[in-house]
């Protein structure tokens, strides 16, 4: 009675999180066991598997006490590879290196025990060529081609998303010289960008035009609240007046957007689900043989 309990749990969880992902209301993967309903069910399903295994040293029934450890094996191995996982998406520009903080990451998810990837290394050259691309990593001293194929780094994974130009943004005024001066990380060429700095009241909209001469040309916008301070074109390398500041965008940088995850615990996990089908698949061939 428990067993089937147990069962009608599982299959039960297994559903709604289906009918959740094909809604639309949260993202298949890990993203799922952060639902604290998700967690619940978890919970009463281990106790359902614990409860089941005792019943089966109690009844002395081989096959409902192998099942339950295949079951026990794999929602354990399933949590620990949770609670240690982690995936990431970072920029960076050429000549900069990576940093191991929550910082670094523009998004991700990361496991409640999972450190941030530990791996020290710095992009020295990005090659984008249409949709294909690769970035070039150094690692004491010994450079590795990035593309989108998953690489090891160290005990994580690395792999080029896309590549893109950096503008450096150079603000400063009369009487305090040198506000902000920063290489943003937009990709131009989806468009106009909006980016803000945390030092500065304004917001900015910024695209990219073509010219014949082969000089940058781009168009930018000022705007502090609804007010728009300044609406122009601007080259590379000219400065324009914003309500006595400068604005000027001063150089262009390649960037590569990389993605890092961290499995650890996944072979297990597998291991575990193999295990699981194959106990359940012998377990159901018994009891029709009985």
């Amino acid at each position: 009675m428990i067993a089937m309990a147990t069962l009608g749990l599982a299959l039960s969880l297994l559903f709604w999180s289906l009918v959740l992902v094909v809604a639309g209301a949260v993202k298949p993967g890990w993203q799922m066991l952060d639902l604290t309903v998700v967690r619940f069910w978890g919970l009463l399903l281990a106790g359902g598997i614990v409860a089941s295994l005792v019943t089966a040293l109690l009844q002395r029934s081989r096959t409902q006490l192998c099942l339950c450890l295949a079951a026990l094996i794999l929602l354990l191995t399933t949590t620990y590879a949770y609670l240690f996982h982690f995936d990431g998406a970072l920029s960076l520009a050429e000549g900069e290196s990576y940093e191991p903080f929550p910082t670094s990451f523009s998004s991700g998810h990361k496991g409640a025990l999972a450190p941030f990837p530990q791996a020290s290394f710095t992009l020295t050259r990005v090659e984008p060529d249409g949709k294909k691309g690769r970035a070039v990593i150094v690692q004491k001293g010994v450079g590795t081609e990035i593309d989108t194929i998953w690489r090891s780094l160290g005990s994580s994974e690395i792999r080029f998303k896309g590549a893109a130009l950096a503008p450096l943004i150079v603000v400063s005024s009369k009487e305090k010289g040198e506000l902000e001066r920063s290489y943003v990380k937009v990709d131009l060429s989806q468009g106009e960008q909006v980016f803000e700095f945390d030092t500065l009241p304004y917001q900015f909209l910024l695209r990219r035009e073509p010219k014949g001469d082969g000089n940058d040309l781009f168009h930018l916008e000022v705007r502090r609240g609804k007010l728009s301070l300044f609406d122009g074109s601007a080259t590379l390398g000219q400065k324009v007046a914003v309500q006595g500041m400068e604005v000027s965008i001063d150089d262009h940088r390649k960037f590569a957007l990389l993605e890092i995850r961290t499995r650890r615990g996944l072979v297990a996990l597998q291991a575990a689900a193999v295990l699981f089908a194959v106990v359940a698949v012998l377990a159901v061939v018994r009891r029709k043989a009985i």
